[in-house]
Order: C-alpha cells, then sequence, then structure tokens
C-alpha cells in the first residue's frame, strides 16, 4: 500500500512492505527510474568535475558522490518511516538512510557505477541501509549517514564492536 503524504518539499510515501525483499524491490525501482533524470546525472557530473576526479577513477567518483551527499544533505531519522524520491531528497536537502541510498545510488549509477543496496539486520529486526559501488570484482560502501566517513563498512564497524550476529542483503 502507497499513501502519498504531499509536503513543500515534495511527496513522501508511507507505504507498507510485506518482507525486506518487497522493500529493496521498491527501493531498486526508485534507483533504476530516477539515474535516468538529466537532473541527478547532471548533478552527478557537476560534483565530479569540481572535486577535480580523473575520467576513469569509479572509485574516486562514487567517493566523491557520497562526500558530497553526506556535507549536503541533512540526516534526520524518521518515525514513521517515510520514503521520498531523489529530486525530493535534494530539494528538502534532509533524509534519512533509504534516501540516501537512492540518491547516492541513482547518482553513481547516472555516470555508469553500478550500485548495490546493502541492508543491515543485526539481530532479528531491519535496522540500516546504504549503497555500495562495485568497483572491479569488489564493493566500496558509501554510507553517507555514517559519521566516521563514507569509506568505513558498517558492517565491518559493527562488527569489530563484537555484534556478530549481523546479516546483509544486497539488492
Amino acid at each position: 500500500m502507497l499513501a502519498e503524504m504531499p509536503s513543500s518539499h515534495g511527496p513522501s510515501f508511507l507505504v507498507e512492505f510485506k518482507d525486506l525483499d518487497d522493500e529493496l524491490r521498491f527501493l531498486r525501482k526508485v534507483v533504476t527510474e530516477f539515474r535516468a533524470m538529466p537532473q541527478i546525472r547532471d548533478l552527478a557530473l557537476d560534483i565530479i568535475r569540481k572535486a577535480a576526479i580523473e575520467s576513469r577513477d569509479k572509485k574516486g567518483q562514487a567517493l566523491a558522490v557520497a562526500n558530497w551527499v553526506k556535507q549536503n544533505i541533512y540526516y534526520v531519522h524518521e518515525l514513521p518511516e517515510r520514503f521520498q524520491y531523489p529530486n525530493d531528497t535534494l530539494r528538502s536537502r534532509a533524509g534519512d538512510c533509504d534516501d540516501f541510498t537512492t540518491l547516492i545510488g541513482s547518482l553513481i549509477e547516472s555516470i555508469g557505477i553500478p550500485s548495490v543496496m546493502v541492508a543491515m539486520k543485526p539481530r532479528f529486526s531491519f535496522k540500516h541501509i546504504f549503497p555500495a559501488a562495485r568497483i572491479g570484482a569488489g564493493m566500496l560502501s558509501l554510507d553517507a549517514t555514517n559519521r566516521f566517513g563514507v569509506n568505513v563498512n558498517p558492517i565491518d564497524y559493527t562488527r569489530q564492536r563484537g555484534n556478530t550476529s549481523v546479516r546483509v542483503k544486497l539488492a
């Protein structure tokens, strides 16, 4: 069920998902649709040009985008959970982890860098989602909500702190 909630920054949606897979399919669809928007591609190009990233440096480009989001989009924790489109996140300059994930995913995919969504599930409940870039055979964490920096992998950090029950789902 999708319930639109209009605001001065654009709509947000209260959505009921049957499970985590259903939510990830929704978020993946958002990234796929918005990566083709000229506004998204233009912003990604502007970010990497201003950061003076080399033209074939995919890792540098992905990190530049994530750092830009970290510096320019205000992180807010939402209750109840709402979802907004990447252009609405840009307009409001605020969002939570799923909004950051769809924005970063859309931006990097618009410039040819594949992304995945990493859902963390410590113990039994879904707790966090963040984007990662597929660079070669590996994945580069791009968690712009992470206070330790976009190149810190929240999964590794959580496990280093002793929580070995973290489950991960990729989409």
